[in-house]
């Protein structure tokens, strides 16, 4: 639970200021690291859209084929 006292302080702070210390207490946190199961479902991700790359259309052929129905 965040102690209330201390976040009233935060709030007090301006918007720049308040951003500058969620920056320094994010760079304070431990990165969580990905597990080798999520590593490895995203490595198949990228393969298969790679593999497939000539199945995809860009944002302005989409938009194209949707206005054109």
């Amino acid at each position: 639970m965040v102690d209330q006292g201390l976040l009233a302080e935060v709030m007090k702070l301006d918007e720049s200021t308040r951003r500058e210390l969620r920056d320094a207490i994010d760079d304070s946190l431990d990165n969580a690291q990905l597990s080798a199961e999520i590593a490895l479902l995203i490595d198949d991700r990228i393969s298969e859209s790679v593999a497939r790359a000539s199945d995809s259309v860009t944002l302005d052929e989409d938009e194209r084929e949707v206005r054109a129905r």
